[in-house]
């Protein structure tokens, strides 16, 4: 009996003294944050920035680190975190964007007069290769089956894309010049193909270059200014896109490229996807069943032909979030608008967010909204509310499918930003003690590479590992 008292005394002892060593431990880690932080501050690329990071318990909500956190921030793209997490709660995970192929018109003999029309719901996948249902061949071969299915043999009159989708521009007007042109910063229509954006092929010249090849079988010689100066290891993050009126082609690249590589590929945003959809529609429509555009009267019933159907949200968010994709964000926070408020814009759609952020109990304090990507610099944001949010995440259903979207980056589960001067990370960390945490970590204004401010917030980072 002395005996089982006495290993029940020394067992209580230890287990009191690992939670003591531990707590301990686990301060003495946020200590060195802190001083982490405050030493970085005081560096000479940093004296001048901005710099917050706040780090939550995912159990009990507490402020485990608090540097800054209510200060509002550009957040870069870690506001995909927000926009992502807002859509999987309001839309749900299997939500999913629906295309509908209708026909107007006769159809006698197996010959079909009249139009064939594409009702687009602004699926951001819709030609997409990251799936197999939505692959470019794929969805052109489901619109030819449908046709033969209703016993169309040939196929006369015109192919248009309706759909009033969205209730203001595609492309948001606090987004930079130099963005627009470029792939990431391809604006939002109600039919979007190929994920809006398309590739060109860039050989060295004496002085410049010229573009051998696209991908859009645009004209290489009408369609692109070529204003690029050679540099030498200057890469193609050097080289942008830009759309100005009164030039005589739409695209005008500019920046430095180096001129040793044989060749260089970038990545352009479409300007008219859904013209560009229709004019590679009419290639197997014109093999397969002998098209041919003619004038018609608009006459006779609506047929449904056929419904394109996107992956579920929860897929989307995935990619969304894996490989940052503006377009897949600026579609989710317009849908969240339409759903809420019947309405599809950026302005009630950035308001759905921050009311999801309100009802949860976060404070939104000074936080300011503009679009759903990060793209423009105008988002503001503290890291207390984005850290806030993942938190709230962790409690909701859709959680296991938001945690798998995450990118693994330096060894956690976090989504990064890169924008204008600002780095940012926010994810998710397990703390020496198991403790389940939620960080945001911000730096604006900095006067160094962005190489640099990335390997000294990792360093900051691994401390808490």
């Amino acid at each position: 009996m002395h005996k089982l008292i006495y290993h029940c005394s020394v067992r209580k002892r230890l287990f009191l003294l690992y939670c003591v060593c531990g707590f301990q431990t686990l301060h003495a880690q946020f200590h060195l944050v802190t001083q982490a932080l405050d030493q970085l501050s005081k560096q000479t690329p940093y004296t001048k920035a901005d710099i917050s990071f706040t780090l939550l318990d995912n159990q009990e909500g507490k402020r485990l680190i608090s540097y800054q956190s209510d200060r509002v921030l550009a957040p870069a793209a870690t506001l995909k975190t927000f926009t992502d997490g807002t859509a999987l709660k309001v839309l749900g995970p299997d939500f999913r964007y629906h295309t509908n192929v209708v026909f107007i018109g006769q159809i006698k003999s197996g010959i079909a007069k009249g139009l064939l029309r594409i009702d687009a719901s602004g699926d951001p996948t819709f030609g997409s290769d990251r799936f197999d249902n939505t692959k470019p061949e794929r969805i052109k071969s489901l619109i030819v089956e449908a046709l033969r299915k209703k016993g169309i043999q040939k196929l006369f009159g015109k192919i248009e894309v309706h759909g009033k989708v969205f209730d203001d521009s595609s492309i948001h007007s606090c987004w930079l010049d130099e963005d627009i042109g470029n792939y990431y910063g391809a604006g939002l229509y109600a039919l979007n193909w190929r994920e809006n954006k398309f590739e060109i092929t860039l050989i060295p010249t004496k002085t410049s270059f010229v573009v051998e090849n696209n991908t859009a079988n645009y004209q290489n010689d009408r369609d692109f200014c070529i204003e690029l100066i050679h540099k030498e290891d200057a890469t193609t993050e050097e080289a942008f896109a830009f759309i100005e009126k009164g030039k005589s082609c739409p695209y005008v690249i500019r920046g430095v490229l180096s001129a040793k590589e044989s060749s260089h590929n970038m990545q352009l945003a479409r300007l008219a996807p859904a013209q560009d959809f229709v004019k590679e529609l009419k290639q197997p429509l014109q093999k397969e069943l002998s098209y041919q555009e003619m004038a018609i009267s608009r006459s006779g019933p609506d047929e449904k032909m056929l419904d394109i159907v996107s992956p579920p949200l929860a897929e989307m968010v995935y990619w969304c979030n894996q490989k940052s994709l503006n377009l897949y964000a600026e579609a989710f926070c317009k849908t969240i608008a339409q759903k809420l408020f019947r309405k599809a814009n950026w302005f009630l759609g950035t308001r759905a967010m921050l009311r999801y952020a309100s009802a949860s109990g976060l404070p939104i304090g000074a936080s300011d909204l503009k679009d759903g990507s990060g793209l423009c610099e105008n988002n503001r944001i503290s890291t207390a509310l984005l850290s806030g949010l993942l938190r709230q995440f962790t409690r909701e259903k859709f959680f296991p499918s938001f945690y798998s979207s995450l990118p693994s980056i330096n060894g956690l589960n976090m989504k990064s930003g890169y924008i204008g001067g600002t780095r940012a990370y926010a994810g998710y960390i397990t703390l020496c003690d198991s403790t389940k945490a939620s960080f945001a970590f911000i730096i604006h204004g900095y006067s160094c590479p962005p190489r640099d401010v990335k390997l000294a917030m990792f360093r900051i980072l691994d401390l808490l590992k």
